[in-house]
């Protein structure tokens, strides 16, 4: 079980990575112009990855791991909460409902209005990842990752 919650915080690590790159990205984006949208289509795109990957995978494993029941989803968005790495549950279900949204969003223009959410809950999503890394320190976790 340990190898399991040590493999999805690599992969949420990495996945955190990679939007903090993209979020940089698009400081200073110029909606008029297509490369920017693509910009900002793979910044809304590594977000829902990031908060699928915390939410389905990390989480549920911890779960696991720490010998949780995992048979309800917001069971372990509660436990988060319990855990510190959110002041309140609702904000990760706040999160994995904008997630839906973008994953079901074609209409453009309505698209470009969630950005704003986007770059909101992303920094708050780059809070969340500092505090798990100190959970994961203080209880030993992952040590060689």
């Amino acid at each position: 079980m340990k190898e399991l919650v040590c493999e999805n915080w690599t992969i949420f690590k990495k996945s955190i990575s990679w939007l903090e790159k993209s979020f940089n990205r698009c400081q200073k984006i110029d909606f008029s112009k297509e490369e920017d949208i693509e910009k900002i289509e793979t910044f809304a795109n590594r977000y829902t990855r990031s908060v699928d990957i915390l939410l389905n995978k990390f989480l549920r494993s911890l779960d696991l791991v720490e010998a949780e029941e995992i048979t309800r989803r917001l069971d372990t968005l509660i436990r988060a909460e319990k855990r510190g790495f959110v002041e309140d549950y609702e904000l990760l279900l706040n999160m994995k409902n904008l997630r839906n949204e973008l994953a079901h969003e074609y209409i453009e223009e309505l698209f470009l209005e969630k950005i704003a959410l986007v770059e909101e809950y992303t920094q708050l999503l780059f809070n969340i990842y500092k505090k798990i890394e100190e959970y994961m320190q203080f209880y030993g976790y992952c040590k060689d990752t």
